[in-house]
């Protein structure tokens, strides 16, 4: 395998701020004009908020990475995403990490209903009442769980798959392009505070969605810092995929069975 190159602060802002840009045209313009046309947000977010774009981020991961020089092997994809074999330090680390993720996210909840009411961005007027700081328990009370984001869940198990299938493209196409690719290379410049820099680089990516921005700050900062010191990309595969997906899979499956 080649090494990687340092990556500067510069060249760092190109990689997190081009992303962050299209996702922001993604939800505020492609889906708007889509939900215009008729089509369910159900799909919406499966398809073009998450599955069409994460996959575009897992392509990028394995183009920069042949960009390097290497051959695209296993053997190189392991060692190049730090994709090494999970130990019992390891698995620790990632509880560890889902739990702060989990308990950080919600007791911060709070803060995005907050954020929301400075009204420098506005909440997208498309977005179903559930998905919405100011209006999510009021929505939650009502729908839950006979529907999910507007689909009526009770008996079509199709559901739970496509959802947990745009999770997993979602999780990896986030963890190899931020952890696999971009981190390793933020060490060589930053060494032991790269998980600083990288942790409120990753999180200001979410600007598209900035009433989140507080309350994922410190697990962004926190993945970064467990990714960093394991040299491991797994644990934040593993803690980010079960914190994004855990409620999603128990609401999806209570209503499914209902």
């Amino acid at each position: 395998m080649i090494k990687p190159k340092p990556l500067q602060l510069k060249h760092a802002l190109l990689f997190f701020g081009i992303p962050a840009f299209i996702a922001g045209l993604n939800v505020y313009i492609f889906m708007a004009y889509l939900n215009d046309q008729g089509l369910p947000f159900f799909f919406n977010l499966v398809f073009i908020y998450s599955i069409v774009p994460m996959s575009f981020l897992i392509i990028a991961s394995f183009i920069f990475l042949k960009r390097e020089g290497n051959e695209i092997t296993w053997e190189v994809i392991k060692d190049r995403f730090r994709l090494k074999p999970m130990d019992r330090t390891d698995w620790l680390w990632t509880l560890g990490l889902l739990l702060f993720m989990l308990v950080s996210a919600g007791f911060l909840t709070f803060t995005a209903k907050w954020l929301l009411s400075f009204e420098f961005m506005p909440f997208p007027d498309y977005y179903p009442n559930a998905l919405n700081p100011a209006l999510r328990q009021e929505a939650m009370d009502i729908a839950l769980p006979t529907e999910f984001i507007g689909m009526s869940l009770a008996g079509n198990w199709w559901i739970l798959p496509l959802m947990e299938l745009s999770l997993i493209i979602a999780t990896l196409g986030e963890e190899l392009w931020w952890r696999g690719y971009i981190l390793p290379r933020q060490e060589l410049v930053y060494g032991n505070k790269t998980w600083i820099i990288h942790g409120l680089l990753w999180t200001s990516f979410h600007l598209f969605a900035p009433w989140n921005i507080i309350s994922i700050l410190p697990g962004c900062l926190a993945l970064s810092y467990v990714a960093q010191k394991l040299k491991n990309t797994w644990p934040g595969i593993i803690a980010h995929g079960l914190a994004n997906g855990i409620l999603i899979t128990i609401i999806i499956v209570m209503g499914i069975i209902n």
